[in-house]
């Protein structure tokens, strides 16, 4: 018994140590939860704007088959952009050197195309809204002399060129997407 020491006499370093430690798992384990918290929102991000790119291109192809059916040479385009039909922006009374994509109120119904109202395809899924589209008539296209494809095929007849420009959104109405392209109808 000599070599016991009185209760009151201990000194304990256990409960010091572990609240130490349990705070540095503590801090650890917040700093992985934030990291995946951090990495969850920008997948979610990243797969918002692959759907509203999916989308543009989906409507893109809408508006090529909206201009191979619909548009004619006797179709009207105008500065006012009726019916999402315009001349191009370098053409106007008072010319702009912008794209129309900005130029355009993408929220007015009476300047812009939807997809599918042209065409008769089916609603795209999960989209926040529609996609849009204009569609820019810009000049007939000649064919360069000595042009050819190969020997013995004739070179392609010109055409008329048209510029489809497309508004998308992704599964949140924040989420945008705007591409552009050239189409020749021959």
């Amino acid at each position: 018994m000599d070599r016991l020491m009185p209760r009151r006499a201990q000194k304990g370093v256990a409960l010091p140590v572990a609240l130490v430690l349990l705070l540095v798992m503590t801090i650890l384990g917040l700093a992985l939860v934030n990291g995946s918290v951090m990495q969850e929102m920008m997948l979610g991000n990243s797969k918002d704007s692959k759907l509203a790119f999916q989308a543009a291109e989906t409507a893109l192809r809408d508006a090529e088959q909206d201009i191979a059916q619909n548009i004619t040479a006797a179709t009207s385009f105008v500065q006012a952009c009726a019916s999402g039909l315009c001349t191009p922006p370098s053409s106007w009374s008072t010319p702009k050197s912008a794209s129309i994509s900005t130029l355009i109120d993408w929220t007015n119904s009476g300047n812009t195309r939807a997809y599918g109202a042209f065409t008769g395809a089916s609603a795209l899924p999960d989209v926040a809204s529609q996609p849009l589209y204009v569609i820019e008539k810009l000049s007939g296209v000649s064919v360069p002399a000595g042009e050819s494809v190969g020997i013995g095929v004739k070179p392609p007849t010109g055409g008329t060129a048209y510029r489809i420009t497309v508004y998308a959104t992704g599964a949140r109405p924040e989420t945008h997407v705007v591409l552009e392209s050239i189409y020749v109808k021959r």
